[in-house]
């Protein structure tokens, strides 16, 4: 990887030179990301691609990671930015997510993973901790099953449709209970009555919270957490998880790290575990 000024941030971001210079269009649609059909959609290409291709999880990942990207493009990592190829990138994610979850797992626990999208992270998980077992809940009907196809031979996974505002039967019949959102809880309307649903489910089950998601408080004092701030309200998106999580009177955050990974440098996840406090 090579470490990147901030004043090259425009050249590899047309984000972030819109958000320099607001005279220019945006880029993109600018709520797109918070609508379940371009989900659905984009998850509909990638299981086009993966029953037309011969790949296997690793390279099928790794191609797909790379659409859209440069090469080598920036990241994020500590607030500090780099130019990395794709496979930096996926090595670096995988970290992340082992990272998160390695203090937390001991071996026998479910890790209920909620909003999946198309499945990327669950052989992560279950390569890392081969006594765990992984129940997995996504809405959009596409993601589903591509993250089935997926993981086909691998019987720790299992995939059901989900919804974060709906019924949450996605719990029932599982012990040490261990919730994993990665980069979707920010597409919500509203995390708040996300959380109070898991710590009321929280009095039936054993449940640990733990999630890599793109959260405030960005710095108010440098330009880079500006951009960051300014590129979420722009796009929608909510980021809210650590605030309310802190302000919550039944809840313990154990452990929080800032900009773990950013693939998106405007839109970094921060690591983030939690457990009831009472």
């Amino acid at each position: 990887m090579e470490l990147l000024s901030l004043d090259r941030v425009p050249q590899h971001s047309e984000w972030a030179g819109y958000l320099i210079d607001p005279n220019r269009d945006p880029p993109g649609d600018l709520d797109a990301y918070t609508d379940i059909d371009v989900y659905d959609t984009i998850y509909g290409h990638v299981l086009e691609h993966y029953r037309e291709s011969d790949l296997d999880r690793e390279a099928f990942t790794l191609e797909t990671r790379a659409k859209g990207r440069e090469e080598p493009d920036v990241i994020s990592i500590d607030e500090t930015l780099y130019l990395a190829s794709t496979k930096e990138l996926v090595t670096k994610e995988k970290d992340a997510v082992r990272e998160a979850l390695r203090s937390v797992l001991d071996g026998g626990e479910t890790v209920v993973a909620l909003g999946c999208g198309w499945g990327r992270n669950l052989g992560i998980i279950t390569d890392s901790f081969p006594d765990v077992t992984v129940v997995v809940g996504e809405i959009a009907e596409r993601g589903v099953t591509i993250s089935r196809e997926l993981h086909a031979d691998e019987d720790r996974i299992s995939v059901e449709t989900f919804d974060f505002h709906d019924g949450w039967s996605i719990f029932d019949g599982h012990d040490d209970v261990v919730v994993f959102t990665c980069g979707a809880l920010t597409t919500l309307e509203g995390v708040q009555s996300v959380i109070d649903r898991l710590v009321s489910r929280a009095e039936k089950q054993p449940i640990i919270g733990v999630h890599l998601e793109q959260t405030v408080p960005h710095p108010s004092d440098t330009v880079l957490g500006l951009l960051r701030r300014r590129y979420a309200e722009v796009r929608g998106f909510d980021t809210d998880l650590l605030p309310v999580l802190r302000a919550h009177p039944d809840v313990s955050v154990t452990h929080t790290e800032y900009d773990a990974i950013g693939a998106n440098p405007l839109h970094p996840q921060t690591a983030v575990r939690w457990q009831p406090s009472r």
